[in-house]
């Protein structure tokens, strides 16, 4: 199944690296030409639908990440306001609320932010270390990065050690997280009046003001730092975090006072427990259904599931089993769990490593495999999601490719059928289950749904124009992907369950 490839992402990037007022730190952008450098080349504006009964206005964000974003704090922060002006902005809706939901792993590109990720961001866009064109190998990277962040990780290891050294980036490049990650989108939060979901792994932090934790763990190209943000464990979540417009713990440490939820990752993939170790959320107990249980904005109950929890049920589509324990273990039943907490709306973030078109690890057409995760929320009738919220990261980092297409989904909609590129027929000789067959053809429950970079059509037409995008292809189309957005309206539940 492609799902579990997501962290490969993890690592190569580990390897890496409204009317308010503007929030410090964060300049005004007055016109389109301020934000011509922070966007995609291939970028397009939003596309949905409206509902004039709709209480809560969704966009998600499908974000073309790049290395150049992450030269400083600054210019991370404006590329998200860019990405708030132009793709946000113009499409929220007067006395309705709005959720703004970014990919999965939009925050750990910022380990590589500033002086210690120079190195790194020049070979991610020249190649390896000799210039040669090719993409850099993530082990390079990460070595890089560890040596750059050696101080801090050597602290940390004195302090809560031993830390794995699989993760102990993660730890080291708290501050960095905190200051880049999290601040910026705590503020997008409050100056733009909206609720806000992205994704990191990093760890809890503290914010000192003590000398000695400013000297060892601020990032030290900041002239004359009043505070560090300092991780309070070694361990390392990957988290998907929800902000809210307003501050609501004005004693937490800044990037949290308007922090409504945190959800943590679970069940993890293989190779985020063994490559990463990841420490994965809760699957059993009171801790395992609050993380399940999500949170409530506008009257929707929102549940995350980042990647492969979103295709967790513990059984196939439609059949569900007799005496079935939906929350017994959340690590094989994670989304029969939320659904069992009355979870209507899924929010599922994304960064899914390879190619869009193209075969998964399962050698499922990648697109086809998709439809178990957002689409299946809302069609399966043995749960009663009524939404489904599911953007995609795209772009290339390093060797590794990022692509997919963006959508919100909505159960017993009965609009125009979509499906994604080369799902339109079963193909049995492409490595097709007959087991996907429910999820082939036009689907009338896409609210909204992104373009690929090219129309739909025979599948080897696509997989040829993904082979032009990936990574070191040398072809022009390389690194090409759309940066956009989609929206739509969530209506009131009227009692469904």
């Amino acid at each position: 199944m492609g799902v579990p490839r997501f962290i490969i992402a993890a690592v190569a990037v580990a390897m890496t690296i409204s009317t308010a007022a503007p929030a410090a730190g964060m300049p005004p952008l007055t016109h389109r030409s301020g934000c011509a450098a922070h966007l995609a080349d291939r970028f397009a504006p939003a596309t949905g639908t409206t509902n004039r009964h709709g209480d809560l206005r969704v966009i998600g964000v499908q974000y073309k990440q790049d290395v150049a974003n992450v030269r400083s704090y600054r210019s991370f922060r404006t590329t998200m306001r860019c990405l708030m002006r132009e793709l946000v902005l113009p499409n929220e809706r007067r006395g309705e609320k709005t959720l703004v939901v970014f990919n999965e792993d939009i925050g750990l590109m910022t380990a590589a932010t500033g002086a210690r990720g120079k190195l790194v961001r020049q070979q991610a866009t020249t190649g390896a270390p000799a210039g040669d064109g090719e993409p850099v190998d993530a082990a390079t990277a990460l070595a890089e990065l560890n040596a750059e962040y050696a101080p801090q990780i050597a602290a940390y290891q004195a302090r809560f050690g031993p830390i794995d050294p699989r993760k102990q980036l993660f730890v080291g490049a708290t501050d960095t997280f905190a200051r880049a990650f999290s601040i910026t989108f705590s503020r997008l939060a409050r100056r733009y009046g909206v609720y806000v979901v992205a994704s990191n792994n990093q760890p809890r932090y503290r914010q000192s003001t003590d000398p000695a934790d400013i000297a060892m763990f601020a990032d030290p190209a900041i002239a004359k730092p009043k505070a560090a943000f300092v991780a309070t464990s070694q361990t390392v979540h990957n988290t998907t975090y929800l902000w809210g417009p307003h501050v609501v713990k004005p004693h937490a440490p800044q990037g949290e006072r308007n922090l409504l939820f945190r959800n943590y990752k679970v069940p993890l993939t293989d190779l985020e427990a063994t490559l990463l170790d990841l420490d994965p959320g809760p699957s059993t107990g009171k801790a395992a259904i609050r993380n399940a249980r999500g949170h409530v904005v506008a009257g929707h109950r929102l549940g995350f599931a980042t990647s492969l929890p979103a295709f967790v049920y513990g059984y196939p589509i439609g059949q569900r089993p007799r005496h079935f324990k939906p929350c017994a273990d959340l690590s094989v039943t994670y989304m029969a769990c939320m659904d069992r907490l009355g979870v209507d709306t899924l929010v599922q973030a994304e960064a899914n490593p390879g190619r869009w078109a193209a075969n998964g690890g399962a050698n499922d057409w990648q697109p086809l495999d998709w439809m178990g995760s957002a689409w299946r929320a809302v069609a399966d009738p043995t749960v009663h999601f009524r939404y489904a919220i599911n953007p995609m990261m795209v772009g290339n980092l390093l060797d590794l490719d990022f692509d997919g297409q963006s959508a919100i989904l909505a159960r017993h909609r009965d609009g125009r059928r979509q499906h994604y590129v080369g799902d339109a027929h079963l193909v049995p000789g492409d490595g097709d289950p007959v087991t996907a067959k429910p999820y082939i053809g036009g689907k009338s429950q896409f609210l909204a749904l992104a373009p690929w970079v090219i129309a739909d059509g025979s599948r080897a037409k696509l997989r040829a124009e993904g082979a032009r995008l990936a990574a070191g292809s040398g072809d022009p189309q390389e690194n090409d992907y759309l940066e956009t957005a989609v929206y739509a309206d969530l209506t009131p539940d009227k009692g469904h369950r």
